[in-house]
């Protein structure tokens, strides 16, 4: 009997999926500085990059990464490449545990207690709560690198694309 993969699981590992789509789409002068009032793309990687870290951690017990730790306490946007470096190793430790989690590891509690980092609402969360939650918030920020790489004259990505995962297909 082939246990089925939990909705949410799917939907994260499309949304990590689209989300480096999109990375992957951005053109160099996206790669810079801020366009307008829109953030750097490196800014939006280590954002999306802090969620996927702090879920890992949640879901696996292991430590965040010490490089997302340390440029959440700076000022200066980080280097767009050390930035897409960690959102791998981040989104790469989250997929592997997503990959493989049952509905009956999603439904454990995963912030029984306040949590450096963590907003004091995830108090009481389950994992797939927030694995649902870091799915939405995802997509939202692929929909930000979409529209950064296209006013960097990229092309309509036609975000979300397939999502495989979530519908138990190969691409």
């Amino acid at each position: 009997m082939t246990t089925q993969q939990p909705l949410a699981a799917g939907l994260l590992l499309d949304a990590l999926t689209e989300f480096r789509r999109a990375v992957d789409a951005l053109p160099a002068p996206g790669r810079g500085g801020a366009i307008g009032r829109l953030n750097a793309g490196s800014v939006t990687l280590l954002h999306v990059t802090r969620d996927a870290s702090y879920l890992g951690m949640l879901a696996t017990h292991e430590d965040v990464d010490p490089w997302v730790t340390e440029q959440l306490t700076r000022a200066e946007p980080p280097p767009f490449d050390d930035a897409l470096a960690a959102f791998e190793r981040a989104s790469s430790r989250l997929a592997s545990f997503l990959e493989t989690a049952t509905t009956e590891d999603l439904m454990r509690v995963a912030v029984p207690e306040p949590v450096d980092g963590l907003p004091a609402h995830l108090v009481g969360a389950t994992l797939e709560y927030l694995v649902a939650r870091t799915a939405a918030h995802v997509f939202v920020h692929a929909g930000e690198m979409s529209a950064l790489a296209s006013l960097v004259g990229a092309p309509d990505l036609g975000l979300p694309g397939a999502m495989t995962a979530t519908r138990g297909t190969e691409a």
